[in-house]
């Protein structure tokens, strides 16, 4: 058989308030022609599915439509688990209508009822229980153990509370892995942070407290992880297929898993590269007119961090300006060029005047130079304090 691991969509996410759908769309509809193209039977979807617990009706529309697509009329088994980004509850609620598809929407160990499931797909479900569902396709079984992202909060309701974060994961974990067998290929999926894992910025990395020990993990034929969006295997078969989308400027790597196995064996973990339908990058000037020529390379759809090194101030509106021209521009930053002036180099501070000082003192602190108002007004203050001395 053949499945789809992938997680991390944020599906309705802003940057900088770009909206990214329509990007989103594009990319889950590379992921459907894929899906098509290898003829899978199942897709995984681990965690993430939203950017927040409360998605727009969009967001929401654009999940519900792909799933029904993915499902092929119920013929591909689908299982969705909720994240940390998204709500358990709000996940499910759509579940009995998904399951005469075929889907599974997951944000509990509680058992999903096995008669709602399509009786006559391709792959059918043949039995659920609490953290697992057991999957049939002519001879070959499948078991999917599953464990919903397993917050501190939710997880301390389950498990006594004397165990450490680590040690409650591995406890709940076990109740779907329970249903493991050797008959069958056995694959577990949560959405959680491993020690190990490589970070890049856009995962809020949570601390060791948060992190999983890869042993403490069931022992399963594939590891279906969601939550850290660079695409990484840690061990023989336990893998993070990372995000669908470019979440932050430093994040390049963006795939899915294609997983090929026969019987209980996993022939093949093929990782695809889906294609970053958008430049996301950060540019350096040292003018507005350089950031003009440097933007001007861009198109409206690419999404470009902007840092300008200031030897001067910049008037606001000149900036809201450049907002305006430039669709692609989602933030500017303004960077102090704090180098010495020149002439203060080498030169001591007894042979500079109280206004020679302040000018370079001024220069050092804000990165530019003050204007003659300003070193105006700091003679007249000076002579001011010169009189009452």
């Amino acid at each position: 058989m053949k499945f789809i691991h992938t997680a991390d969509w944020h599906l309705g996410v802003k940057t900088n308030g770009i909206d990214r759908l329509s990007e989103q769309r594009k990319v889950l509809e590379e992921i459907l022609s894929i899906a098509n193209f290898e003829n899978v039977d199942g897709v995984i979807i681990a965690g993430d599915i939203f950017n927040t617990s409360n998605p727009s009706a969009e967001a929401e529309e654009l999940f519900f439509d792909i799933i029904e697509k993915l499902s092929a009329g119920g013929d591909r088994f689908i299982l969705v688990l909720a994240g940390n980004h998204d709500d358990p509850t709000r996940i499910e609620a759509g579940l009995p209508l998904a399951s005469k598809h075929n889907i599974a929407l997951v944000g509990d160990l509680t058992a999903i009822n096995q008669e709602s499931f399509n009786k006559s797909s391709l792959i059918r479900v043949i039995e659920t229980g609490n953290g697992y569902i057991k999957l049939q396709k002519e001879n070959e079984l499948v078991t999917i153990s599953y464990l919903p992202y397993p917050s501190e909060a939710r997880i301390s309701e389950k498990v006594e509370s004397e165990l450490s974060y680590g040690e409650k994961v591995k406890k709940w974990a076990s109740v779907g892995a329970g249903a493991f067998s050797d008959e069958s290929f056995n694959i577990f999926v949560s959405h959680l942070f491993m020690v190990g894992s490589k970070t890049r910025d856009s995962e809020v990395k949570v601390g060791d407290i948060m992190a999983v020990p890869k042993d403490y993990l069931p022992s399963a034929d594939y590891t279906a992880l969601g939550h850290i969006h660079t695409p990484q295997t840690l061990g023989d078969n336990i893998y993070y297929s990372g995000a669908i989308t470019a979440l932050t400027v430093s994040q390049k790597d963006l795939g899915i898993n294609l997983i090929e196995t026969e019987g209980k064996k996993l022939l093949s973990v093929k990782s695809i590269k889906l294609k970053n339908l958008v430049r996301y990058e950060k540019i350096t000037a040292s003018s507005l007119d350089e950031a003009k020529e440097l933007l001007s390379k861009y198109d409206d759809t690419d999404i470009v961090e902007l840092e300008i090194v200031q030897t001067a101030p910049i008037e606001s509106s000149k900036l809201k300006e450049l907002k305006k021209t430039f669709a692609c521009l989602s933030n500017i930053s303004l960077i102090r060029n704090t180098q010495e002036s020149p002439s203060y180099k080498g030169q001591s501070r007894r042979l500079l005047s109280d206004e020679e000082l302040f000018k370079n003192f001024y220069k050092q602190v804000r990165g530019f130079e003050a204007s003659d108002d300003l070193v105006e007004m700091y003679n007249e203050i000076r002579g001011e304090e010169n009189e009452t001395n």
